[in-house]
C-alpha cells in the first residue's frame, strides 16, 4: 500500500451537472457506462457526448461506417438485436441456462460438458468456449471482489456488450449531429426496454459485457495475454459497482422502472 493511500480521498466517478443522476433517465444512460468509459467522451450521465473532438468523431465514424443519420440508426438496431451473436456460443450458454434452473445453481464444468453432449453437442468443440468463460469469471470475480460478482452470478449470455455499446453509441450521434437529446433519450428507453429482461442485476450485465467484449475480440480463443488485452474494463466495472466512488450501479437499483410500450423499430 502506498504510505499516502490511506489519507487520499477515492477518486468519485465524474458527473455532469447539467443532467439528473439519480432518475430513470440516469439508468437507462448508466447501461453504457462500460462502453462510455472505454471511449471516453463525457460524463457517464450526459447523453451529448461533449468531450468527443473533431479527431475522435472522424475516428468513431471511419471505426463504426457511420457517416450519416441513416448509417448511425441501422447501426444502433444492429447493436440492439443481431448482437454479434454465434450461433455455437448461444447454444453453448442456453444449454448452461437450462441446466442451472433445473440445478438452482450454476453447473460445474464437467456438468455443463455432459449437458452439451446429452443436448446433441460435441464436447472437444465445446471445451475451449467453456474453459474461456469459466476464466473470465474467475478472471472477474478475483480483481472486482466477490462483494460485486458474487459466485452465484455466472455468464448467461454475451449480449451486454453490444447493448452497451448501442446506448454509448446513441451518444455519439448527438455529438456528431444525427440526433437531439429528446430522440437520443428515446432511443436509449427502446434499448433498455429490450435489454432490462435479459439480466437480473448490474452485477449480471457487467459480467456479460466484460465477457462479450473479451470473447469477441479474442475470436473465443482465450491465452494468457487475451484477458490483459480485452479484460482491462474490470477496473471500470468495480468503479461503477462502488459507493464510495459514486458508481452508478451502486447508487441505481435494478431492475428500473422501465415502461414496456416501445417496441417499434429504432428511428
Amino acid at each position: 500500500m502506498h504510505p499516502l493511500s490511506w489519507i487520499l480521498p477515492v477518486s468519485k466517478i465524474p458527473a455532469s451537472s447539467r443532467y439528473a443522476t439519480s432518475d430513470a433517465a440516469a439508468n437507462e444512460l448508466a447501461l453504457g457506462f462500460l462502453q462510455i468509459r472505454s471511449v471516453p467522451s463525457g460524463p457517464w450521465n450526459d447523453p451529448t457526448a461533449p468531450e468527443l473532438g473533431d479527431e475522435e468523431k472522424e475516428a468513431l465514424i471511419a471505426q463504426w461506417g457511420i457517416h450519416s443519420r441513416q448509417d448511425w440508426l441501422g447501426m444502433i438496431e444492429h447493436l440492439s438485436t443481431v448482437r454479434r451473436r454465434r450461433h455455437a456460443w448461444m447454444s453453448h450458454l442456453a444449454v448452461r441456462n437450462d441446466l442451472a434452473t433445473r440445478l438452482g445453481r450454476a453447473p460445474k464444468t464437467r456438468e455443463w460438458l455432459d449437458a452439451i453432449t446429452a443436448d446433441g453437442g460435441d464436447e472437444h468443440d465445446a471445451h475451449p468456449f467453456i474453459a474461456g468463460i469459466e476464466h473470465i469469471e474467475r478472471e472477474i470475480r478475483r480483481r472486482v471482489g466477490e462483494d460485486i460478482v458474487p459466485p452465484d452470478v455466472y455468464v448467461r449470455t454475451l449480449d451486454a456488450y453490444a447493448l452497451g455499446q448501442a446506448v454509448a453509441m446513441t451518444t455519439w450521434g448527438v455529438a456528431l449531429g444525427y440526433a437531439d437529446v429528446a430522440e437520443a433519450r428515446t432511443i436509449i428507453h427502446r434499448i433498455n426496454v429490450a435489454a432490462r429482461p435479459c439480466f437480473v442485476s448490474w452485477a449480471d450485465f457487467g459480467l456479460s459485457y466484460l465477457a462479450g467484449r473479451i470473447m469477441h475480440w479474442s475470436d473465443g480463443s482465450l491465452d494468457e495475454d487475451s484477458f490483459a488485452k480485452y479484460g482491462d474494463g474490470w477496473s471500470d466495472f468495480k468503479a461503477a459497482a462502488t459507493a464510495k466512488r459514486h458508481g452508478p450501479w451502486a447508487l441505481l437499483p435494478w431492475p428500473a422502472t422501465v415502461e414496456l410500450r416501445s417496441r417499434h423499430p429504432i428511428g
